[in-house]
């Protein structure tokens, strides 16, 4: 082979994440010439000659060697002959940066090996807790604009020291062109504060944070995005003394710990758990509790996984080997829902009486961003909340929606939003619960910030929930009015079956069989659906299968005390005073007011016009308190949590149950009150866990039996699983598994959540295909 030139367009997370560098090293590596450059819409540009199998396996080697933290969406290659006009290989100069929507707001990254090595062993770095490279380290809770170079950062007004400047000019150093790092001398700093918001006089204030946290105290610390607050996992009391202050009575902490081999001591680690904890994101991964766990019970009570995380900062090492214990709680330091606290004036006021001691820094946190968390499902993982690590995100897909700009503003929970410009979806970082102006702000910031970002006026179309009673909802009408958009309104589980077919790559003329099964959403007869299995195409779809409606005594009331549901599912099947006698040994139990209460309940079943919902989230609460598992819901999902912890330690044995179908107009409805009839004749043969486990495996083979059923009916090859009851092990493996036997396509969300994380996005497509 003679000598040839290629020419290579590489586009996707390409720029400050070391990739330069990486191609660098490759071509000198291989005897080659030319330059790497990067582009002005955020790809890499390469021009490289040299002999011809070389060029190929330089070209080959490209996405097999790329640094781990990169992403390559594309490589666009031309080939030609050879000028001869390159002496060696070199970095040239960026080209002028254009912003575009091809450019990538870059992720925050966890702390990398090479980085942990310096930090913990003898070099200039040595104990430096805002050590990072090219390949780590924060960028989107720093960056207050594009391109991301220093001086658009909040590590702007830390420059460079002569010898930090070196590494940063040098081709050949990993920190070279390296946008967020500082040494000692340059550098971020850390100090120690009391609760009152004095100094505290340390010469390590993260030595001093080890000490009083093994001391008992509660310690608020400010990470990259937001605060947290940190106790030792392993103190029951001060475990449950942080609960009495959060007002948190039951609601599962997020733990941190140093090491996989330290996360052993406590939970099973599997194969994608430990791929997962490892990756550069550096989430929460929720594991099952080991046989041998010894952490405070409080951590996770009444549950048998735990949320664990490695650090993922220079801070959280250092503090986690000075601690030397197994685990601390690092749990968020807002109260659930609400926006992560960046700043120390905040955290002084709403931690006054909850936090002993507050370490923090001086590096300024732009954007809000809180932990992502991944589930493991067995051999396969999704994500409950998608952000710091991962967001913003981008989705492409194989339509454009021209100049128009389309704006998805989600539902109410869990929430994000989404801007769909050209081919690309861009989605916020986590927002939190939008039931209050607080976050509706917070997410008006995140929108203006990628509104800014890419030059975007204002939305052309605004798509939104259909629920009248959602501040998002009210938000777009009000916003339509100011800048003349038009809204259109998306059902919420056609929103969920939308984001699982593009996130799989489906077509805009596609059709899916989508099973959806959540906690609510405002159905079209205004209604609360949940347990629903719909045709879907981007533009429409049709119910074609639910759970049985069952009426909400009290509405939202049903979803936290959930013996109203249970009390409304039997009364389906049986008399009001049947339901008494069943009950009336718990009621005072199960109602806050008794059997009176439970009396009143009934009543409210039978009332003309009563809401009612055919939720799979609410039928599971019903069961949790039919196998005596939990009564009263102290935060989201709680029941539902807590009955799949029960089921896993379970097993079925003889205990055979089915939930039953028939057809009626047309569509097939789910008979739940006959299963849960059958539940109380068989409790006192059984026991609940085992009861658990089989309720659980007949409900996913339900599902996906009837979902086959309908996918021939319709000629359909691929059914879908969505919303937030897709996170559950049991019923999705069991869905999963029937779906694959009967030798159709399953899909399933990799990339955003299952629950109310990917309404945005799939919001944004339902209106793309309307206005197309």
């Amino acid at each position: 082979m003679g000598v040839r030139r290629a020419h290579l367009y590489i586009r996707g997370s390409v720029q400050g994440v070391g990739f330069r560098p990486f191609i660098y090293s490759l071509a000198t590596s291989k005897g080659l010439c030319g330059f790497v450059s990067n582009l002005a819409d955020a790809g890499v540009e390469v021009v490289v000659e040299g002999d011809e199998s070389a060029l190929k396996e330089f070209i080959e080697d490209i996405p097999k060697k790329k640094p781990s933290v990169s992403r390559i969406d594309e490589i666009e290659i031309t080939w030609s002959e050879p000028s001869y006009d390159f002496s060696g290989f070199r970095i040239s100069e960026s080209q002028e940066r254009i912003i575009s929507v091809r450019s990538v707001i870059p992720v925050d990254l966890g702390i990398c090996d090479l980085c942990i090595t310096e930090i913990i062993g003898e070099s200039r770095y040595s104990g430096y807790p805002f050590t990072s490279c090219a390949q780590c380290g924060p960028r989107f809770t720093m960056i207050r604009k594009l391109p991301y170079d220093r001086v658009n950062t909040s590590m702007g007004a830390f420059p460079f020291c002569p010898e930090c400047l070196r590494e940063y000019l040098d081709p050949k150093d990993r920190r070279y062109d390296a946008q967020g790092f500082a040494c000692p001398q340059c550098g971020p700093k850390l100090t120690l504060l009391d609760a009152s918001g004095k100094k505290v006089e340390s010469k390590d204030p993260i030595c001093s944070a080890a000490e009083l946290l093994l001391e008992g105290s509660i310690v608020a610390i400010k990470g990259i995005g937001g605060f947290h607050l940190a106790v030792n996992a392993l103190d029951e009391s001060s475990v449950s003394e942080l609960r009495r202050r959060r007002r948190r009575p039951k609601q599962p902490f997020a733990i941190m710990s140093l090491s996989i081999e330290k996360i052993k001591h406590f939970a099973e680690v599997g194969a994608v758990d430990a791929q997962l904890l490892l990756s550069p994101a550096r989430p929460i991964v929720l594991m099952k509790k080991s046989d041998a766990y010894n952490l405070a019970d409080s951590v996770a009570p009444g549950l048998n996984f735990i949320g664990v995380m490695l650090p993922y900062t220079g801070i959280h090492l250092l503090l986690l080997r000075a601690f030397q214990k197994e685990a601390l709680v690092m749990t968020s330091a807002n109260y659930p829902g609400r926006p992560m606290i960046i700043d120390e004036k905040t955290a002084l006021t709403e931690l006054n009486g909850v936090a002993d001691y507050f370490l923090i820094h001086n590096r300024e946190i732009v954007n809000r961003c809180d932990d992502s968390v991944i589930k493991s499902l067995g051999a396969d993982s999704v994500f409950l909340r998608k952000s710091r690590g991962c967001s913003p995100s981008y989705l492409r897909v194989g339509w454009s929606v021209g100049n128009k700009y389309i704006l998805g503003l989600g539902g109410e929970l869990n929430n994000n939003a989404s801007l769909f410009v050209k081919d690309q979806i861009i989605t916020t970082q986590h927002i939190g619960d939008v039931d209050e102006l607080e976050t509706l702000d917070f997410m008006k910031n995140a929108i203006t910030f990628i509104e800014k970002t890419y030059d975007l006026k204002k939305p052309d179309v605004i798509a939104c929930d259909m629920n009248p009673a959602f501040l998002t909802r009210r938000y777009a009408e009000e916003l339509s009015e100011e800048v003349g958009s038009s809204i259109i309104h998306v059902q919420h589980h056609h929103a969920h079956a939308a984001a699982l077919m593009a996130e799989n790559g489906i077509g805009l003329d596609e059709r899916i069989l989508a099973i959806v099964i959540d906690g609510a959403g405002y159905g079209l007869d205004g209604n609360s659906w949940g347990g629903e299995i719909i045709v879907a195409g981007y533009s429409d779809f049709t119910r074609v299968a639910h759970l049985e409606p069952h009426a909400m005594p009290g509405g939202d009331m049903c979803a936290y005390y959930p013996a109203r549901m249970l009390a409304s599912i039997l009364s389906s099947t049986m008399s009001n005073s049947d339901v008494e006698k069943l009950l009336e040994n718990n009621a005072n139990k199960y109602f806050k007011h008794g059997i009176e209460e439970l009396r009143i309940v009934l009543k409210q079943c039978k009332e003309p016009g009563a809401l009612k919902t055919t939720s799979l989230g609410r039928f599971l609460d019903a069961l949790s308190v039919a196998l005596d598992v939990c009564w009263l819901r102290t935060y989201e999902g709680e029941p539902p949590m807590r009955l799949e912890s029960l089921a896993l330690s379970g097993n079925p044995g003889e205990i055979e149950l089915m939930l039953e179908y028939v057809r009626e107009n047309g569509v097939y409805v789910f008979k739940t009150g006959k299963l849960v009839n059958e539940i109380f004749d068989i409790k006192n043969r059984f026991n609940n866990k085992d009861i658990a486990f089989a309720l659980h495996k007949c409900i996913g083979n339900s599902l996906a039996e009837v979902a086959c059923l309908l996918a021939e009916q319709y000629g359909i090859e691929t059914i879908g699983l969505t919303g937030g009851a897709a996170a559950n092990i049991l019923i999705y493996n069991s869905i999963k598994s029937k779906v694959l036997k009967n030798n159709k396509k399953f899909i399933n969300h990799k990339n955003y959540p299952c629950g109310d994380g990917c309404v945005s996005l799939g919001q944004s497509l339902v209106a793309s295909s309307r206005i197309l």
